[in-house]
């Protein structure tokens, strides 16, 4: 892989050695050069940090790397999109324009992956018919799990499983309403994907370490910029659930072979706005640190 340094832009701040992780760049006679260009993977890291633009790389589209405008990287703009994004469950009947799912994607690509993998994909459903199936397939699976659950093997075993505080929680979420959701989805209300226009599904290789962790940071980010836009999401775990267990879920979603869907979320206008921040527990830290200054706030 081709990889140069301009010798008569560089400055010689061994940014690029500094920050090389797979040790392409080294030092040698006092000058940054590559030494070990088949060992990069990708990260652009070495152009990013080049403040003279002194690098050429082969294996990168040049044209992508882009000036950072630091002066508009808000912190305050930010804590705002954060503390006032919701779960949205409720959406307007108003179709979303290809352009901007394309620009939260596109965006979302830029999310971290382990090793620079970037094996995140996207499957974009916009198609009514296969969103009412796929919310079809995942009632009617719950739906079959709560008629087991009141015959009478059924209440023996779940009368064991309450044994466990975590199932017993969940029994009493998602079980024993069921009566009064099935009212509520005969009568129209969509209890799975919440009659959105949109479905995004993330996937990655079926045998990773870190697949799970890549989709899940794109989707955040995904969330939080379609918030900016105006949009609004919800993250659909029984979707990601029931695709571990359902072929015919994963052959409706045409879910590629060997690839398992870590997250997934609806998108749409929202059809209520929010005025207010939510409530939230206090955060449990705790802080292993070395040292501290008196008032006990600041470490090194």
């Amino acid at each position: 892989m081709q990889i140069q340094r301009i010798q008569e832009k560089c400055i010689g701040c061994m940014r690029c050695v500094d920050d090389c992780v797979s040790g392409v760049w080294r030092i040698a006679d006092g000058v940054p050069t590559v030494s070990a260009p088949e060992a990069c993977n990708l990260c652009s890291h070495c152009l990013a940090v080049c403040p003279q633009k002194a690098i050429l790389h082969a294996g990168l589209d040049m044209s992508q790397i882009k000036r950072v405008v630091r002066k508009k990287i808000d912190p305050e703009a930010y804590k705002q999109i954060v503390l006032s994004r919701r779960s949205v469950r409720q959406f307007q009947n108003r179709p979303l324009n290809r352009s901007d799912l394309e620009a939260i994607i596109g965006l979302s690509s830029y999310s971290p992956t382990a090793s620079n993998s970037q094996h995140v994909e996207y499957i974009v459903i916009a198609d009514k018919i296969r969103l009412l199936e796929i919310s079809r397939i995942i009632f009617s699976t719950a739906r079959t799990i709560y008629d087991w659950s009141i015959s009478k093997p059924g209440k023996f075993v779940f009368n064991g499983l309450r044994m466990n505080s975590g199932l017993a929680k969940m029994m009493e979420k998602y079980i024993e309403p069921m009566e009064y959701y099935m009212a509520l989805q005969e009568s129209g209300r969509d209890l799975i994907l919440h009659n959105a226009p949109v479905l995004i599904v993330l996937h990655g290789p079926a045998v990773s370490f870190f697949a799970s962790d890549n989709c899940n940071i794109a989707a955040a980010n995904i969330c939080n910029y379609a918030h900016s836009m105006g949009l609004g999401t919800c993250f659909i775990g029984f979707v990601t659930l029931s695709s571990r267990f359902s072929k015919k879920l994963c052959s409706l979603i045409e879910l590629p072979k060997g690839r398992t869907i870590y997250s997934s979320l609806v998108v749409g206008y929202p059809k209520y706005s929010f005025a207010y921040t939510a409530s939230r527990k206090p955060p449990k830290i705790q802080w292993l640190m070395d040292s501290t200054d008196a008032a006990g706030e600041k470490f090194w």
